[in-house]
């Protein structure tokens, strides 16, 4: 008789799994890929971070994307700000602004895109710090706005 309720229970927690439920999990799947790809070639993250993908959204693909990455990790804030401060550096990453508070945030430039960087704590029942990362061309030659008008 167990093993009737057994399988009768796992028939009806299976039957509630469509299709369309399993789609989305490789969907989201392929999404965290593409944004580890990413990172892996030109933006170092923390060992234990943990990529959001229904959080975050890229747009274009290889050298040419832009997008908001959201991630966790177990680093307190500030010592996730000083990972970023000393490794992006080395991935040709200047550092233009920094600040550090309950909200930091630190902007990056390379020769293409900037960078910034937005690092709080993470909540009661979440990882220590959480971190927004918006990646965008870099704009150049920009005209100023006459304010005068």
């Amino acid at each position: 008789m167990k093993k009737l309720l057994s399988l009768t229970a796992f028939l009806l927690i299976s039957g509630c799994a469509t299709t369309d439920n399993l789609g989305d999990l490789g969907k989201r799947f392929d999404d965290i890929k593409k944004i580890e790809t990413l990172f892996f070639n030109q933006m170092p993250l923390p060992k234990d971070a943990r990529i959001s993908s229904d959080k975050s959204l890229i747009l274009g693909e290889g050298d040419n994307w832009a997008g908001r990455i959201e991630l966790s990790s177990s680093m307190e804030p500030l010592e996730a700000s000083a990972f970023f401060a000393r490794e992006y550096p080395k991935h040709n990453w200047q550092l233009i602004s920094s600040t550090k508070a309950k909200l930091s945030i630190l902007v990056f430039t390379n020769s293409t895109r900037t960078l910034t960087l937005e690092i709080t704590e993470g909540g009661p029942l979440a990882a220590k710090s959480m971190i927004v990362m918006t990646v965008a061309p870099k704009v150049q030659n920009q005209a100023v706005p006459d304010l005068k008008k």
